[in-house]
C-alpha cells in the first residue's frame, strides 16, 4: 500500500517508516502540519497515519479540510490523548481509527490492513437485493447510482455494508457503534447521526424519502425502495 505517515516525533517517525517499509509498503513521512495537509489532499494514498498534535496545524484541522474537499482517504489518528471525548472528536470529524501512544507497531500494522479490508466489504451478490439503479463492484470497491460514481470513506462503506446486509432490520445506535466504530458504549455524542447524515447526502435520491429511515427511539433501518 501507499502510506502517508504524519508524525513530528523524529524517532517514532523513523521507526514507523522502517517497519512499514519492511512490510513492503511505500511510505512517505511528513512532520509539519501545513506540509502534511497539502500531501493529504493528494489522491492515491491507501491509508494516512496521522499524529494529532503537529507544528503549524493539527491532525484534526487537516482531516476537516480533507473531508470538506471530499477526500475520503482512510485516516488512523495517533495521539497521546487518551480522553474519550478526544477519540470521539477524531472519529466524528471523519477519522477511521484511533491509537493512543505508546502503542505496539505490530498493532498499527494490523489496523492498517484491517482498514484496507474494511474499505472492501461484501460483493453485491452477497446482498439480498440492491436499490434500483445501484451497482457495486467488488474490486476496486466502488458504488455507482444511475451511472454516477459515489465516493465513500471506509467507515461509510462499513455502515452501508451493514444496512445492505440487514435490509428492513432496525439497528440500534449502540449496535452501529460496536460494529462500525468498535466502541462498546454510547459516549453521548452524535457520531452515528453525523455519519448517517453524510451517507444520506451521498446515496439518497433527490426529492424522495431517505434509504436510511430513522425509527424514533429505536435506531435506523435501511429501505431498498423509497
Amino acid at each position: 500500500m501507499k502510506l502517508l505517515v504524519v508524525e513530528d516525533d523524529v524517532e517514532l517517525a523513523r521507526q514507523l517508516e522502517a517497519e512499514l517499509r519492511a512490510e513492503g509498503h511505500l511510505v512517505t513521512v511528513k512532520s509539519d502540519g501545513i506540509e502534511a495537509g497539502r500531501e493529504a489532499l493528494k489522491l492515491g494514498w491507501d491509508v494516512i497515519v496521522m499524529d494529532v498534535q503537529l507544528p503549524s496545524a493539527t491532525g484534526f484541522q487537516i482531516i476537516e479540510v480533507m473531508r470538506r474537499k471530499k477526500i475520503e482517504t482512510p485516516v488512523i489518528f495517533l495521539t497521546a490523548r487518551g480522553d474519550v471525548k478526544d477519540r470521539v472528536r477524531g472519529l466524528s470529524l471523519g477519522g477511521d481509527d484511533y491509537m493512543v501512544k505508546p502503542f505496539a507497531i505490530d498493532e498499527l500494522k494490523a489496523r492498517i490492513h484491517a482498514l484496507s479490508r474494511r474499505s472492501s466489504p461484501g460483493k453485491a451478490e452477497d446482498y439480498a437485493q440492491l436499490p434500483a439503479g445501484w451497482k457495486i463492484n467488488a474490486f476496486p470497491r466502488r458504488l455507482s447510482i444511475n451511472g454516477q460514481d459515489v465516493a465513500l470513506a471506509p467507515r461509510e462503506w462499513s455502515l452501508l455494508d451493514l444496512f445492505l446486509s440487514h435490509p428492513g432490520q432496525i439497528m440500534t445506535k449502540n449496535f452501529l457503534l460496536d460494529r462500525v466504530w468498535g466502541i462498546q458504549f454510547d459516549p453521548g455524542t452524535n457520531v452515528v447521526d453525523s455519519m448517517i447524515c453524510r451517507l444520506r447526502k451521498k446515496v439518497d435520491p433527490p426529492g424522495r424519502s431517505s434509504h436510511v429511515e430513522t425509527v424514533r427511539g429505536r435506531g435506523y433501518r435501511f429501505q431498498r425502495d423509497v
